[in-house]
């Protein structure tokens, strides 16, 4: 019989590895419980950006102490070296923090943590987390009034023993379960299912399955151009570690190939400040390194020369939808919805023999806007698309109900490197997961619904090439080995054919020809977007002709 522990831990017989039990965490319960305490926040009627902003840094500091006290018991690290200074460990001011701040001349604790922010704001230290750190405190505010709600949110994450949990938690290679990191996770999914910050937020089950396709190689420059909470980045970070340890028999190769993962292969960027620090929180937590995350507009003139011909694999979800804002990047099909200009970066950033896997609103495959056209249009001519997986309305919820597909294509190598040839289209049904807003689990949950049989059945392999680059190789001659019921190929000419429409239902063997249909409320939205265009442009000819006439 499975038992429970006071932290929100499930132990199992089947968890057991070699011999040794393992805990796995019960994060519906543990989670619960963090979310329960980041509530005492609404109290103090702070903000929604700062109430996440507050929590997420002393979630931070309790999840980093707990870190620094393993290896203070491992004998790995003294106190002198750590990275938060012995004044403000979490360990040592939060369960009493008025008093703790009296001891220090402080008049009460609300001071002593603001004070705590900018001494960490401006910390130098020669730990290799201390630019990290300067960066989540930079500008940090400190808005709670009340040292009620001070005592109240230090003292209840105290309490959680996540120590106990951490050391206790054993997974397959012996290797720690990595309950800090998944904890922090955990937490940034409950503010998604609240819709706070969804749309920052990948569901991480369909992220494993797109890094599972895609499968991220050893010294492989990994880039997520706009990478919210960090999701693809921690998943590509956790692949490649295993496959480090698990080709690598020299401990210190590994560390090496370990270390140049950490602070050279992981690329990610991010516009809005707060999800940039949440997606920072989040990679210093798993320890994974977070040096090359920016904060930064990857849309930008200067980000196109920056990211130009320099990633092996490009890993996203961008935003989607219409844009208002100016860019100031030039793009080759100028068009005003992120998708359409997120898809043109990723284009312009891969290396040849470079490939991606980007989440894209389904509107951009078959919409009749010429630009749009002209983006699938090069897509199939002058890169190799390989796949389209149609994704189920809801998979985004509750941030959007939109219809969504996940294409993964290569840059050729060069002139004579193959293009498009056929395209393998999958259409999942179910993730495992209701498709409302609350999305409760399914009786096929553990496999994620059709999503393990999609990366069962995808095509190809990933087979490095001799000059750099990688091809995509299928694994098998015969194609209908990777067909069924939601699977199946189209070819080039019947592409061409429909002028580039790259829907799964539009090439399905299994009915009749299928029509993809928004939700009214998507639609009225979309007539609305259209409409403001018009108005826009209507406007901006009148002041035209008006400056004519009075010419």
């Amino acid at each position: 019989m499975p038992r429970e522990s006071s932290f929100g831990v499930r132990e199992s017989v089947a968890g057991s590895y070699r011999g040794e039990s393992w805990i796995s965490p019960d994060f519906n319960r543990f989670g619960d419980e963090l979310w329960d305490v980041a509530n005492i926040l609404r109290d103090d009627a702070v903000h929604l950006v700062d109430r996440l902003e507050i929590f997420s840094l002393f979630l931070f500091l309790k999840l980093w102490d707990e870190i620094a006290l393993e290896e203070e018991a491992a004998g790995k690290s003294p106190p002198e070296q750590q990275l938060i200074p012995e004044k403000y460990r979490f360990h040592n001011w939060a369960e009493y923090p008025d008093r703790y701040a009296e001891s220090l001349g402080f008049e009460d604790s609300i001071l002593f943590c603001r004070q705590m922010f900018t001494d960490l704001a401006n910390r130098q230290s020669k730990h290799d987390s201390a630019r990290d750190l300067r960066r989540l405190f930079k500008d940090a505010r400190f808005p709670l009034r009340y040292t009620t709600t001070v005592r109240s949110l230090a003292s209840k994450l105290a309490k959680l023993n996540l120590r106990e949990i951490m050391l206790q938690g054993m997974s397959a290679g012996n290797e720690r379960f990595d309950i800090l990191g998944r904890t922090y996770e955990y937490l940034l999914q409950r503010f998604a299912h609240n819709k706070e910050f969804a749309e920052y937020f990948t569901p991480r089950h369909v992220v494993d399955r797109i890094v599972e396709i895609m499968q991220p190689q050893i010294g492989e420059s990994i880039y997520d151009p706009a990478c919210g909470t960090g999701g693809f980045i921690v998943r590509a970070f956790e692949f490649v570690r295993r496959e480090i340890n698990q080709s690598c028999r020299s401990f210190s190769e590994k560390e090496r190939l370990v270390l140049a993962l950490k602070t050279e292969h992981l690329n990610g960027v991010e516009f809005i400040p707060i999800v940039f620090k949440l997606a920072l929180m989040n990679m210093i937590l798993h320890q994974d390194g977070s040096s090359q995350l920016a904060n930064e507009d990857s849309l930008s003139h200067k980000a196109q020369d920056k990211h130009k011909n320099k990633y092996d694999l490009i890993l996203a979800n961008p935003p989607f939808g219409p844009t208002n804002q100016e860019r100031l990047a030039v793009f080759e099909f100028q068009i005003k919805l992120y998708e359409a200009l997120f898809v043109q970066h990723v284009m312009n950033a891969l290396k040849p023999g470079g490939r991606a896997a980007v989440v894209v609103k389904e509107g951009l495959l078959f919409d009749s806007k010429g630009q749009l056209r002209k983006i699938c249009r090069k897509l199939v001519e002058q890169f190799e698309l390989l796949a389209a997986i149609s994704l189920p309305n809801g998979v985004f919820n509750p941030y959007s109900g939109s219809k969504t597909s996940v294409i993964v294509f290569r840059r050729p190598l060069g002139r004579e490197d193959v293009r498009t040839s056929k395209v393998w289209f999958y259409r999942v049904e179910s993730d495992g997961r209701d498709l409302g807003a609350t999305r409760r689990k399914l009786a096929d949950f553990d496999t994620d619904g059709d999503l393990k049989e999609m990366t069962e059945l995808f095509p190809y392999r990933w087979q490095n090439a001799p000059h750099g680059g990688v091809r995509a190789v299928l694994k098998s001659d015969r194609l209908s080995d990777f067909t069924g019921d939601r699977a199946w190929w189209a070819d080039l000419q019947e592409i061409r054919e429909t002028n580039y429409n790259l829907t799964a239902g539009r090439y399905c063997p299994h009915q009749a020809e299928a029509v993809e249909y928004e939700k009214p409320a998507v639609l009225i939205n979309r007539l609305l977007e259209l409409e403001a265009e018009i108005t826009t442009d209507l406007q901006k000819l009148l002041v035209m002709v008006s400056n004519e006439d009075v010419a």
